[in-house]
């Protein structure tokens, strides 16, 4: 049964989101049935300078790493954690944000 949720819920999001890029649908399905059974776990969905970019944050305390990647599933950077080596940090991503939404979990 506690896999058959997650995949419920992935079913749902990926039926819902029409206009979502294949390989987002993919990332989410993965990272749901990942991420289905912890706490402040989310995935965010924004538009920033024109260009539609989402979070994918584990909520995992201490060294998480939440990923932002564009429609084409390529990583525009990373923040969180304690990591000082982070190749691609995110700095100032949140200036120029519009239309936010978070699309998991609902």
């Amino acid at each position: 049964m506690k896999i058959i949720i997650p995949i419920l819920f992935a079913l749902l999001i990926v039926s819902c989101s029409d206009s979502t890029p294949s390989c987002i649908d993919v990332m989410m399905d993965e990272f749901i049935t990942q991420n289905s059974e912890r706490n402040f776990t989310f995935i965010y969905e924004f538009e920033q300078d024109g260009e539609q970019l989402y979070i994918f944050d584990n909520g995992v305390a201490f060294d998480a790493i939440a990923v932002v990647v564009n429609e084409d599933c390529e990583t525009v950077c990373s923040y969180g954690g304690f990591r000082t080596n982070n190749p691609n940090p995110c700095t100032d991503y949140q200036d120029g944000i519009n239309r936010s939404r978070q699309i998991w979990p609902e």
